[in-house]
């Protein structure tokens, strides 16, 4: 063989193996996305630790995926109830502490764990679109176990859990308004840029091959579910925005364009200082006041 054929054959090889290793990477990559069996970490909190009376709860999605969950009712009866719906990667506990306040406002609080997170089950997640099968089965349970504390429904979102409250008012009447925090603008736009602040991963090529990916396996296209697509539909209802104007993983730009997408009466706050899902802890009393005074006014 021939110096140059020799050579020809290396680059070839080393092509050969460089695509197969991309290929590799990249499915590695929308594993841990679909399967996030590392993010499934115990509950660290209870609504007993503030002195909350709470019931747990056990429902199905249509898909027969179970989930576990806590039903709050507020001290006095009200009609009036909040559901909490956590991000990627943490179960209700994680928002527990930085909203079980509005209990004291006198709104029914329930919480859940979305599949294949914290103790529900299930083994797949999909950054939202299985998830709003779950918040459809919290609001059936709710309708059907307990109608008369639901007669009004609101949903508040943090990060995934943002999206999915507002692709499922945009689908659901019997939301009255909508709190999304943290909430990515597309679905590719979110992959790609978890893949950049994670692991440093550019968009090309990798990032369409795991796109690709996680099409295939989910059997749907996630981003016909992004929540640019579907905030237009809730209006006349209101939804109030609020993002870290240094979030990392979503740019506050994103939440800017999902505000001129959004009908009025809608709302956003963009917190000085706070990075993603960190709102809370940045914002401090003027978090609650502003939670409290949105439920106040449209719950």
């Amino acid at each position: 063989m021939s110096p140059v054929l020799t050579v020809i054959v290396s680059i070839v090889g080393a092509l050969a193996l460089l695509a197969l290793f991309t290929v590799w990477f990249c499915v590695h990559c929308a594993k841990k996305v679909l399967h996030p069996t590392s993010k499934r970490k115990p509950l660290d909190a209870w609504p007993d630790q503030y002195g909350l009376p709470y019931e747990n709860v056990y429902f199905k999605t249509e898909d027969k995926v179970q989930l576990r969950g806590w039903f709050i009712p507020s001290a006095q009866y009200s009609n009036k109830t909040i559901i909490l719906m956590h991000g990627w990667g943490m179960n209700r506990a994680d928002i527990l502490k930085n909203t079980y306040f509005l209990h004291d406002l006198g709104f029914n609080l329930f919480y859940f764990d979305f599949r294949a997170l914290g103790e529900s089950g299930g083994k797949t997640s999909s950054i939202g679109y299985l998830e709003i099968k779950d918040a459809a089965a919290a609001i059936r349970f709710l309708k059907e176990t307990r109608p008369q504390f639901c007669e009004k429904i609101a949903l508040y979102g943090l990060s995934m859990g943002g999206m999915v409250a507002i692709c499922e008012a945009a689908r659901n009447p019997e939301v009255s308004c909508v709190v999304a925090e943290a909430s990515y603008y597309s679905f590719r736009r979110v992959v790609s840029r978890w893949a950049w602040v994670h692991n440093k991963v550019p968009y090309f090529p990798i990032i369409p091959i795991i796109l690709h990916y996680i099409r295939k396996n989910l059997g749907v296209n996630p981003e016909r579910y992004s929540p640019k697509y579907n905030i237009p539909k809730i209006a006349p209802r209101p939804v109030f925005i609020i993002h870290g104007r240094y979030d990392n993983l979503v740019p506050a730009a994103q939440a800017k364009m999902l505000f001129k997408k959004a009908g009025d009466p809608k709302e956003i706050w963009l917190v000085p200082g706070a990075r993603h899902n960190k709102c809370a802890e940045v914002g401090g009393f003027e978090y609650k006041q502003r939670l409290a005074d949105f439920f106040r006014q449209y719950l």
